[in-house]
């Protein structure tokens, strides 16, 4: 299956930082288990210009290590009233609301070791959603995404906050991600242009 089709997010557990969702069909494929069948998405995600500006989009910038994960579909609830323009849901019968199409998510919990900005506490733990995992016998993955592992060394992570009881979720599947070995930073990808090397320079953005 090669065919693309594109989703919107409108709300549920990741909607902020996304605004659309390409979905690029199945294969077969190295996403687990022989025969497992990958479908890959491409996702619309905000760019950042600079490290100051990524810094001061964030609501939260933590260093952390994954303790745990869930995979989950987030289905958005579709709006079945407003401007068709902004909204793709708008206008579907009742009926309708449930044919739209759920988006697979990997919730991971994050045990903060370190606040470099925002409302937390070492020692709290708090979730993240990211695009894909493995669901239903099928790996969904997201061509930037480098879904947080547990075990792995440490993480920074430029966080986007939803409110109560909703995950946080990354501002940019590669910019705003990084593994850390004692201060040195490293990018999760090989295009951030906004990377930092240190996390001693993100908490000087941080206090600009």
């Amino acid at each position: 299956m090669s065919a693309r089709r594109r989703v919107r997010l409108v709300a549920g557990v990741v909607g902020g930082a996304v605004a659309g969702l390409v979905l690029a069909g199945c294969s077969g494929g190295d996403g687990g288990p022989e025969g497992t069948p990958v479908v890959t998405s491409y996702a619309d995600y905000p760019s950042y210009s600079t490290p100051q500006e990524i810094v001061d989009a964030a609501d939260l910038i933590v260093r952390g290590t994954v303790v745990g994960s869930h995979v989950l579909e987030d289905r958005p609830e579709a709006a079945t009233t407003g401007d068709p323009r902004l909204n793709p849901q708008a206008g579907l019968d009742d009926s309708d609301v449930d044919e739209v199409p759920g988006v697979v998510v990997t919730v991971s919990r994050v045990r903060i070791e370190q606040v470099i900005k925002g409302d937390a506490q070492v020692g709290d733990v708090v979730e993240v959603a990211q695009l894909g995992g493995l669901y239903d016998g099928v790996r969904y993955v997201e061509a930037e995404t480098t879904t947080l592992e547990r075990g792995a060394d440490d993480y920074v992570l430029l966080l986007a906050a939803h409110g109560p009881g909703v995950p946080y979720d990354l501002l940019h599947p590669v910019q705003a991600m990084y593994t850390a070995d004692g201060d040195d930073l490293e990018t999760v990808g090989d295009d951030n242009p906004v990377a930092v090397d240190t996390v001693q320079d993100l908490d000087a953005l941080a206090d600009e």
